[in-house]
């Protein structure tokens, strides 16, 4: 697990460096990030293991009220759970995609979700690694907006 959350530190830290670097194609790269993740993983997930949505928040919760969420809650009907988790990542990565003034509500949306998988585990920690670069890209896109003629994509 260790191992795990190193890779995934170092790649949220990458994520991190390309919104410093360039905003905009960081933006782009995390859209397309959220839908692989929604279709690529939670959708595959929903097929292979729905129960194991369920074992997300009830193995190493860091807050406890998540625990009581997985069993009470997401145990019910883990499948839908997690239809609904890969739905709202593929609504976040097109509205990511498509730039324009679209982005910003993509944008907070991807920020509040990662803020609030994060304490699923101490793998989910460097979540909060991507969700400050795409607080940078939000803060830049919002400044550049506040200029006379910086509209942004």
């Amino acid at each position: 697990m260790l191992q795990q959350t190193l890779v995934w530190t170092a790649v949220c830290l990458g994520a991190l460096g390309l919104c410093l670097w360039r905003p905009e194609l960081g933006r782009i790269v995390l859209g397309v990030f959220f839908l692989v993740m929604a279709i690529g993983v939670n959708l595959v997930f929903v097929l292979v293991s729905p129960e194991g949505f369920v074992k997300l928040g009830t193995d190493a919760p860091l807050v406890p009220l998540y625990e009581w969420f997985f069993r009470r809650v997401v145990a019910v009907a883990p499948a839908a759970f997690g239809l609904l988790t890969a739905a709202f990542e593929v609504t976040v990565g097109l509205l990511l995609i498509q730039g324009g003034r679209g982005a910003d509500a993509g944008l907070i949306g991807a920020i509040v979700f990662l803020a609030v998988i994060s304490p699923l585990g101490p793998w989910t920690l460097p979540n909060l690694i991507m969700a400050a670069a795409l607080g940078v890209v939000l803060w830049r896109r919002r400044r550049a907006r506040g200029r006379p003629g910086g509209e942004t994509p």
